[in-house]
Order: C-alpha cells, then sequence, then structure tokens
C-alpha cells in the first residue's frame, strides 16, 4: 500500500517561500492536463484542487498522481460557497442546506449527509493509494467554510479516521481556526499564525503584488497564487460543471513565465524559454 511520506527531514524539502498554483477546477472533464503538467515541470509537483464540483471522477488528479515525482497538495472536499451563494448543484453536499442546517445535520450525525461525505473521503484516498512518487497531502473538508465549529470538528475526525496520515486543515470563510490543525485562509490580507496554508483564492493574482505577499506568509507551509481562470470564470456564474474549462497554451504559458518568477521550485531548466 502506498505509504504518504511527511518530508520532515529531507534536503531536497527545505521550506522555501514560493507561490503555488491553486487548481481549483482541475477536475474538470475539459481541463487541460497536458498543459498543466507542463507549467509544473519542475522536480515535485504542488498544487490542489476541488473534489466533486467540477467533475467526480477527476481525471487530470489521477494523471498527476501517477506522475513519478513527489508531491505536496492540498485538496478541499466540499464547497461551501456554493452554498453561501445558494448556487449548489443536486450533486454538492450541502445542496439545499443553510450553513445552520448543514450543522445541525452533521453534528447530529445525519446518515446521508455524512455517508455522502464519506464517500467523497473514500475517494481521494483511493486516487492517493495508487499515487507514484511520495505524497504529503493536506486535506481541508470544506472549502471557505460557513459550518459551525462543531461541524467542521466532525468532518475532520472523519477524514482523520479514512486517511490518517494526510494533514488536516480547517478553513473557516469568517470564523477562527480550530485550533490543532493547520488554519488556511483565502485573500490578501487575512490573519495567519503557523500553522498555515493562505490562498489567494478570490483575489486575481495579476493584481497583487506578489513578492511582498510571499514576505508576509513566509511562516505559511503553502502559499497559493490564483486567478480566475483556476476556477474556470468568465463573466456571470455558470454551474462549474458546465464551464468551459479548456484553456489553450498561452494562459499555461503566461502562468509558467508567473510562477517561474517566484516558484522557488522549479529549476534553470523549467523556466528557461520553450
Amino acid at each position: 500500500m502506498k505509504k504518504w511520506i511527511l518530508f520532515l527531514v529531507a534536503s531536497s524539502f527545505i521550506a522555501q517561500t514560493h507561490a503555488t498554483p491553486s487548481f481549483l477546477g482541475l477536475c474538470h472533464p475539459k481541463w487541460n492536463c497536458n498543459q498543466t503538467l507542463q507549467t509544473l515541470s519542475g522536480y515535485r509537483i504542488k498544487t490542489g484542487w476541488l473534489e466533486n464540483t467540477f467533475g467526480s471522477r477527476c481525471k487530470c488528479a489521477d494523471r498527476l498522481l501517477q506522475d513519478a515525482r513527489d508531491k505536496i497538495l492540498r485538496v478541499h472536499l466540499v464547497n461551501s460557497p456554493c452554498m453561501r451563494n445558494n448556487r449548489c448543484g443536486r450533486y454538492e453536499l450541502l445542496y439545499k442546506e443553510t450553513a445552520r442546517s448543514a450543522s445541525k445535520k452533521i453534528i447530529r450525525g445525519n446518515r446521508r449527509i455524512l455517508q455522502k461525505f464519506r464517500r467523497t473521503v473514500l475517494r481521494l484516498k483511493r486516487r492517493i493509494d495508487r499515487a507514484n512518487g511520495n505524497v504529503k497531502l493536506y486535506v481541508s473538508p470544506c472549502l471557505e467554510c460557513d459550518l459551525n465549529g462543531r461541524a467542521r470538528r466532525r468532518l475532520l475526525s472523519i477524514v482523520a479516521g479514512i486517511m490518517p496520515s494526510a494533514v488536516l486543515v480547517d478553513n473557516p470563510y469568517r470564523q477562527r481556526c480550530l485550533r490543532g490543525v493547520i488554519c488556511e485562509k483565502h485573500g490578501i490580507n487575512p490573519k495567519l499564525s503557523a500553522p498555515c496554508i493562505v490562498d489567494l483564492d478570490g483575489v486575481d493574482g495579476g493584481v497583487v503584488d506578489i513578492k511582498s505577499w510571499l514576505q508576509r506568509y513566509s511562516h505559511c507551509e503553502l502559499q497559493y497564487y490564483w486567478n480566475y481562470e483556476m476556477n474556470c470564470i468568465r463573466g456571470s456564474f455558470i454551474d462549474p460543471r458546465k464551464r468551459q474549462c479548456r484553456y489553450g497554451s498561452d494562459y499555461f504559458d503566461n502562468l509558467r513565465r508567473t510562477l517561474c518568477q517566484y516558484y522557488s521550485d522549479l529549476s534553470s531548466d523549467t523556466c528557461s524559454p520553450l
């Protein structure tokens, strides 16, 4: 069985401050996986995605995991913004729920919701178990979560029971993070103390002083770069599974140039002109 390695001591895995791409839409069936792999063509794969929302099969994640290189990944399991915005599709765990109703159901052990959540965790576990190379996996049960602390704690306990080697992450939208796990916050200026993850999600990296932003969050374990294309956003709202997510080489070439300025894991060969 695949062993998930926590890179605690290894000369090639010394912590460095860099911008990591937050490919939340990577599970969309039209996502350009060839270009993604080329963009991540350094000696180690570092990225992350959102399970289920853009597609349940996530073929590109499977391809990334089959790559022989070592990987550091952060995966969100449940989409909370769709609940907050009343836009969840039928396929979402929080479809037709409010933060209050969903929190109560999770705390009380609602069978339908918790079984569906466990299926999502097990699907991710099967992917990771088949991976090549070493994988350090951060798992966030809920993206920008509106659930209350007790409900989030229960979801975290389910993840821990099924994937004991995963690093647990709490990503509340407005509330404080739970103690004892990695705290993740999004945007240009969240308040974060170590251990933490920061993600620009919601603020296009093209209008941010990335160098200063990375310096401000050098104490965090991961710093995720985001732009609108990573969620396949173009204009007015469209169901994530109906979005046009197949971006061409122009987008990925521009992203690659940006990452090569700040992504210290990329080799000089990777960042040389194509």
